[in-house]
């Protein structure tokens, strides 16, 4: 039987071995499965582990795994206050006019904020994507 990665010349295609490993890492890769559970599983159960550990609502845990945007800071606040009566329509009247003074140096820096925390997100999401692919392959490496 011929060798597929061996030319008619008897040269090895270098190429074709390379795409051939690729190929073998891409299909492990996608197969990995721990403990039974695809790696999206493995990752949000160690990610409520982590949440847990930290004592992150519940909630806002539910919003970053289906990527919802309301987890993140947002420039626009609602204006409330705690008085009653006149007082409190005074007070509402005095924030409403004196917010877009202060968004001028709030807006800024919560937006840096805000891009801060969904690059942050994004990184952990992909460490423990590998790390879970790496614990999986590291299992499957064990059962042989």
């Amino acid at each position: 039987m011929a060798d597929p990665f061996v030319a008619k010349d008897g040269r090895v295609d270098v190429a074709r071995v390379m795409e051939a490993l690729r190929e073998g890492i891409r299909k492990r890769r996608d197969e990995a499965f721990f403990d039974g559970t695809p790696a999206e599983e493995s990752v949000a159960r160690r990610l409520k582990v982590l949440a847990d550990a930290a004592e992150l609502d519940d909630e806002v845990l539910e919003r970053l795994l289906r990527d919802d945007p309301r987890w993140n800071l947002s420039p626009d606040y609602r204006i409330v206050t705690h008085r009653t009566g006149l007082s409190k329509a005074f007070v509402l009247g005095l924030k409403r006019l004196v917010r877009p003074l202060v968004r001028l140096y709030t807006d800024p820096v919560v937006e840096r904020q805000r891009q801060i925390n969904l690059y942050l997100l994004h990184v952990v999401q992909a460490l423990l994507d590998e790390t879970t692919r790496l614990h999986q392959a590291l299992a499957k490496l064990k059962e042989r």
